[in-house]
Formats: structure tokens, C-alpha cells, sequence
């Protein structure tokens, strides 16, 4: 005899995403916000070439100066990121 499982019994299951706490976009940072980086799509040559700054996962950076482009101070440096980009960078928001 096979046993059935009723969806009674069914054990609850991990959802597939799970959701993300506090995360932002890059662009919806006020000035002087520090954040960390957690997603970059990587589509475009020119997230590229802001990985290869020093924009990568991880990083943690503070917004010099909300606008278009927007300035961001990151590892010592600060770096200008079209309001394009910076819809393409997700990050968590650090105090």
C-alpha cells in the first residue's frame, strides 16, 4: 500500500525568493546616506567599468551628492553615476 500525502500534512516549504530587507536603489539615496552594495545588473559596458572603479557587491559607499550624475564616495575616491546607471544598483542602507 502507497501512503498519500494530503496537502494537510504537506511539511511548509522555503519560498523561492525570499524577501530582501531594506533594499533600495542606488538613485533613491539622499545625500550623505551610506549604504552597501548587494545587486548590480551588469548588462551595460559602463557597469563594467564602474566594477572595475571599485562598485562591486559588497562595497560599502556613501552618497556624496544626490542628482544627475549622481556622486558617490567610494573607497577614497569619489566617482559620478548616471541616474540610468544608478537605477541598476540595488543596495542596503547601513546607519
Amino acid at each position: 500500500m502507497i501512503a498519500a500525502i494530503v496537502p494537510e500534512q504537506m511539511p511548509p516549504r522555503e519560498p523561492l525568493v525570499k524577501p530582501v530587507n531594506n533594499r533600495e536603489y542606488l538613485h533613491e539615496l539622499p545625500s550623505g546616506a551610506r549604504a552597501v552594495v548587494q545587486h548590480i545588473d551588469e548588462a551595460h559596458d559602463s557597469m563594467r567599468r564602474l566594477m572595475a572603479m571599485g562598485l562591486c557587491v559588497g562595497r560599502e559607499i556613501e552618497v556624496v551628492r544626490q542628482g544627475n550624475p549622481l556622486i558617490l564616495r567610494l573607497l577614497g575616491a569619489r566617482i559620478g553615476v548616471s541616474g540610468r546607471l544608478a537605477r541598476r544598483i540595488s543596495v542596503e542602507r547601513v546607519s
